[in-house]
């Protein structure tokens, strides 16, 4: 049996237990003298990785701006990313960045204005490897651009980057091996997708296909709208991690599930029967920065509460939960 404190090697990287920290933008953050990233982002990803976080994935940049170093990719938020990797890895977790193209319609762009995007794509992985963050995932999900390019239904592309999987998922395969070239040989490179694109035969076909490729990672959320189909009897998890469990059935690399995964018995429950490789933990990692510590130890987890519309999206310090932690002895963000 599978156990959550078991080690998992990407690419030579020894991950050393199966939970997650998944990218969750915090926008009520703010950086320094401009930069977007800054002492709260530090704090923020410090303490989940001393909580025990295996992987912490660094919530959604923008690749825009990696060429000329503008935008996300300034000294001073080049300085604060440094610093979360450095003091990720001196707790032991393994850090990567999720890198975003934002929302545009991928049917109006030109051939020009993708190569143009797919520059930024590489020049963001190289210079998160120069970082010394140990991977990057790429943002195929969600409805985002990439997720767009993805989707069979949406992309009504007639080039290269429409028409079959191969195709649709081309902005990024087309750019691996030079990618592969310029970074780190142990860089591990991902993609988070969704299962139905519109369809599951997609969501599998797309995962397949970048397998093929050479993507060492598979972090399943959900394409351009949640996945309604109902789970099996016995499943305690959502349909979206359901996604996840599918598309494990479909392929070899390792497969990271997510979607309100707040407790020990939904994390146990995922890795010890062999669904997943990696349980992703949200917003109870927001709620704890302690969840894997307290998981792994059979402690008593500060648990989110589920609000409707998580506080962590607009105003951190009205998390209910958050503020629980300050009658405990978890130091909260």
């Amino acid at each position: 049996m599978t156990k959550i404190t078991d080690e998992f090697v990407i690419r030579g990287n020894h991950i050393k237990n199966r939970i997650v920290m998944p990218p969750m933008v915090t926008f009520s953050f703010h950086g320094e003298n401009g930069s977007y990233y800054g002492k709260q982002h530090i704090e923020h990803y410090t303490k989940r990785a001393k909580g025990g976080a295996g992987l912490i994935i660094v919530q959604a940049t923008s690749v825009f701006g990696a060429v000329d170093s503008t935008g996300s990719w300034s000294a001073g938020d080049i300085a604060a990313l440094k610093q979360i990797a450095t003091n990720c890895h001196e707790y032991g977790a393994t850090i990567m960045m999720q890198l975003s193209c934002g929302n545009m319609d991928i049917n109006e762009l030109s051939a020009e204005e993708i190569h143009s995007m797919q520059m930024n794509m590489k020049r963001a992985a190289i210079r998160a490897c120069e970082m010394d963050f140990d991977g990057v995932e790429y943002h195929f999900a969600h409805g985002f651009t990439l997720c767009k390019f993805l989707d069979a239904s949406y992309n009504r592309r007639a080039d290269q980057y429409g028409g079959d999987a191969l195709n649709r998922a081309r902005v990024l395969t087309q750019i691996l091996p030079e990618i592969r070239n310029n970074t780190r040989r142990n860089f591990i490179v991902s993609v988070r997708m969704g299962e139905c694109l519109p369809e599951s035969k997609d969501g599998i076909e797309a995962a397949k296909t970048f397998e093929k490729a050479g993507i060492d990672l598979l972090h399943i959320s959900f394409g351009m709208q949640p996945p309604t189909n109902p789970v099996p009897e016995g499943f305690i998890c959502s349909p979206i991690t359901y996604s996840g469990c599918k598309i494990k059935k479909e392929v070899k690399i390792p497969v990271i599930a997510v979607n309100e995964i707040r407790t020990e018995e939904q994390v146990r429950f995922l890795i010890e029967n062999d669904y997943v490789d990696f349980a992703a933990v949200g917003r109870g990692m927001l709620a704890d920065p302690e969840f894997a510590n307290h998981v792994i130890n059979s402690e008593p987890v500060n648990m989110c509460l589920g609000c409707e519309r998580c506080f962590w999206f607009s105003d951190h310090t009205l998390c209910p939960a958050r503020n629980r932690c300050t009658e405990s002895s978890v130091n909260p963000d």
